[in-house]
């Protein structure tokens, strides 16, 4: 299906009335199961966006052609690179965590699926023969999360993984090993960032207490390695699925880890940037995947979050000072935040700046006459709304763009939504912002 007249309408309507169109983005595209489509559901990841919105961009003819070459900036954990090779485009992504970046190589590979059958089979021999685990034993850490057969099980499996010498292969079963860590953690599943399941936290009697009771008696007996091998065969399955739809000449390429710096892309050669890029402090990336993290081999945590745009972590002597961003109405709101709380302050003001600097080289990669989509939401900083999607208009704007059409999608996927106390407030809705690269 071609959405272009669709859009096309939704043009009109902006530019009689000059505001939003509200747009219903999982109705507009309802044909489509995106839980089974493909490889969509690999792995879990926070704060996904829905594939119902690159789905339309992707498949309408007003923003692209076929083979054209799309950017994703933000990519995450590939949602758009996966809708971009679905629709037989070239894409293009960046991202700063090692787990987003992981799983977008394995959701745009092509995989022989005898290969991984025969890997697979390989893999449970192999179990049977490992002792040499105790790097990952005895770690305390570990310990507050994980019961002691499971740590050893979960070690087991990382050194066999790690045995395969075929790295897209390597990759794929590291993926089904990461999706498994959390499974069999004592972290509670309904929170994003982990958060160690407490059945007393719950009345007695209480669907959530007798849930998390439940979770950690299974978790004293429970076999990893069936975990590991159920998660295998459901992903296969996804990849083997998405052989028949998937366009093999397309690619899905990561280009870079920063956002800020994309240049393996040469100037004007991108045909269509689609993004939702971070949310200013809204979302904990790297400790949201921290047990993932670990599990991999990645120990240094904070060195990985300051390369995050959004990140909350800084000294006390980096945010003595309110930085000024050069946007007046965000200028305005940074000094009534940094009167309460300036540690808020720093952490709003350096994510426009640091925005600034990523649409600054989106804007060198996009040809000219061509399209950047923007998928935004504002967000309450210490109960002062904070215009994201404003500012970030603002800065694209000056970047020698102009503001096409602009749509509004509520938000009715619970994996959106964040909320910190105290200083932030529930995600809503989106705002979906259509630029023009001038010529």
């Amino acid at each position: 299906m071609d959405y272009k007249e669709n859009f096309e309408e939704i043009l009109i309507e902006y530019n009689l009335e000059k505001k939003p169109v509200s747009v219903d983005f999982k109705k507009l595209v309802d044909s489509v199961k995106f839980t089974e489509r493909a490889t969509h559901s690999i792995h879990t990841y926070t704060a996904k966006l829905i594939p119902n919105i690159p789905y339309y961009f992707f498949n309408n003819s007003f923003f692209v052609s076929d083979r054209a070459k799309v950017l994703d900036p933000f990519c995450g954990s590939g949602t758009v690179l996966l809708e971009a090779k679905l629709a037989g485009l070239n894409s293009f992504g960046s991202d700063a965590n090692p787990l987003a970046r992981l799983i977008t190589r394995v959701k745009c590979n092509n995989y022989d699926i005898s290969k991984l059958e025969n890997i697979k089979n390989r893999l449970k021999k192999d179990l049977g023969n490992v002792t040499s685990v105790h790097n990952f034993i005895g770690n305390k850490s570990f310990d507050f999360w994980f019961e002691k057969h499971i740590q050893v099980q979960l070690a087991s499996i990382k050194e066999v993984v790690s045995n395969i010498k075929e790295v897209k292969y390597q990759e794929f079963y590291l993926l089904c090993f990461s999706n498994c860590v959390r499974k069999v953690s004592k972290a509670d599943s309904r929170i994003s960032v982990p958060v160690k399941l407490n059945p007393d936290r719950y009345a007695d009697g209480s669907k959530l207490k007798i849930s998390s009771l439940k979770k950690l008696d299974e978790l004293k007996s429970i076999s990893v390695f069936d975990k590991f091998f159920e998660i295998v065969d459901q992903n296969i399955k996804r990849v083997e699925n998405k052989s028949f739809i998937s366009n093999y000449r397309q690619v899905g390429k990561l280009v870079s880890e920063d956002s800020r710096n994309l240049t393996p892309l040469r100037d004007n050669s991108i045909d269509l940037i689609l993004t939702s890029p971070p949310y200013a402090g809204a979302q904990k990336y790297i400790r949201a995947s921290s047990l993932n993290l670990y599990w991999l081999g990645y120990n240094s945590l904070g060195e990985l979050d300051k390369l995050n745009i959004g990140r909350e972590n800084y000294k006390k002597d980096e945010y003595k000072a309110l930085k000024k961003t050069d946007i007046k109405s965000a200028d305005y709101l940074l000094q009534k935040i940094f009167d309460k709380n300036p540690l808020r302050a720093y952490i709003a003001a350096n994510y426009i700046l640091e925005m600034a600097e990523a649409f600054k080289e989106s804007a060198r990669v996009l040809k000219k006459n061509k399209y950047l989509v923007l998928v935004a939401s504002n967000n309450v900083v210490c109960n002062y709304e904070f215009r994201t999607q404003e500012y970030l208009k603002e800065i694209i704007l000056k970047l020698g763009f102009t503001l096409e059409c602009e749509m509004v999608d509520d938000i009715k996927s619970y994996g959106l939504m964040t909320k910190r106390n105290k200083t932030a407030s529930i995600i809503s809705s989106e705002h979906i912002l259509i630029f023009k690269k001038n010529g």
